[in-house]
């Protein structure tokens, strides 16, 4: 059973909680603070699965306490409810969150992303040798949690660097972002892209130097895998409409591999062990990989992801862009992008999970849009 703390210092809107939760009780273990303190006082008492907290509080705001939660109880989920759209709060609560969800929030909706955010707790591990997080990116993530971050103040930590400069440039100015001018420094591609978009640089470009195989993989190429990571990203945002959702997307399908990218570096030898399997059978990677050990790159590329702090709504579209049917109550948004954006890159598209999402009416043109990034014509 859920163990779940929901903290808000509004007693008619925990009182809202309580009622509107309630079919909810032979679920999940629920318990109710009317602050920030109070809720530290449960947690040393008590171990949560998750953690539900307002925003805007007196006194302890709910990013003070979740970050406070991160330290005591890492393994929770720390989820953040929010009225405010302001930059500098978003910021903050992204910093600290797992998952950023609007007041006022639908029940529904709640439950679901309580569910989702578990059910990616309980993926299987792997064994493979999990690198730390890129200093830039630990960096980056610092910047913001001190929130009114600009993406001008994340472009002067990144130019200490000038390898990165040089790499997040040379993306931003390749065919797959179709600008119509060049970008020459590194404050003008952090303006045009967004901190969000940035920062998936920065990982992207991180990981496929950082995790370079030292030597020749039979069947595996590395440039391809970046190629494809591309075309996924670019069609993966020209699925959703403009937010977070479309960010998200694009971030996670640049990572969307980056679980190959680990078993390359750390385990040549199996994933060339598993890469000939699938060749010689005709059969996906991902069955291949779930005989041999019951978890996937998929799974693996999550774990990474997670370790270095995304938030949940990337990690869970990379955990899952192979099979995103199994996610509890599945809809149209970055884990579907994702998924289907692969898809339609690698022209093997799931109508039948495409028409469960109640999106079959839009195939064609994503076919379009599809062909045209993998064509290299994208505007």
């Amino acid at each position: 059973m859920r163990r779940v703390l929901f903290v808000d210092d509004e007693t008619q809107v925990l009182d809202s909680l309580r009622d509107a939760l309630r079919p909810r009780r032979h679920e999940w273990d629920m318990s109710f603070a009317a602050s920030g303190d109070d809720a530290l006082d449960r947690l040393e008492r008590e171990v949560y699965d998750v953690i539900v907290s307002d925003m805007r509080m007196h006194g302890m705001d709910g990013a003070t306490l979740l970050g406070l939660v991160e330290r005591s109880q890492p393994g929770a989920v720390r989820i953040v409810l929010s009225g405010s759209a302001e930059r500098d709060v978003v910021a903050r609560a992204a910093a600290v969150a797992h998952r950023f969800l609007a007041k006022p929030c639908d029940v529904d909706e709640l439950a679901r992303v309580v569910e989702r955010s578990c059910a990616l707790r309980s993926l299987p591990a792997s064994a493979t040798r999990l690198p730390a997080a890129p200093r830039l990116h630990a960096e980056l993530t610092a910047l913001l949690r001190d929130g009114g971050a600009t993406p001008v103040d994340a472009a002067a930590i990144i130019e200490r660097d000038i390898a990165m400069s040089a790499q997040v440039l040379a993306l931003v100015n390749s065919a797959w972002f179709g600008l119509r001018r060049q970008v020459a420094d590194v404050r003008s591609a952090a303006v045009y892209l967004g901190l969000t978009t940035l920062r998936g640089l920065v990982l992207s470009a991180h990981a496929f130097e950082g995790l370079a195989p030292a030597r020749r993989i039979e069947g595996f190429d590395l440039e391809a895998v970046q190629r494809r990571c591309l075309c996924v990203a670019q069609v993966a945002r020209r699925l959703l409409p403009f937010g977070e959702q479309r960010d998200d997307a694009f971030t996670a399908a640049l990572l969307h591999d980056v679980g190959l990218l680990a078993l390359a570096a750390d385990e040549g030898d199996y994933l060339a062990g598993v890469l000939a399997r699938a060749r010689a059978s005709g059969r996906p990677l991902v069955e291949i990989e779930l005989e041999e050990r019951g978890v996937t790159h998929a799974e693996l590329g999550a774990h990474l992801l997670a370790r270095w702090g995304l938030p949940d709504s990337i990690v869970e579209a990379v955990a899952y862009h192979h099979r995103p049917e199994a996610l509890h109550q599945p809809r149209l948004d970055a884990v579907a992008a994702v998924a289907i954006a692969c898809g339609l890159v690698d022209d093997r598209v799931d109508a039948e999970y495409i028409a469960a999402l109640g999106v079959a009416d839009r195939l064609d043109d994503w076919r379009a849009v599809a062909a045209e990034v993998v064509g290299g014509r994208t505007p």
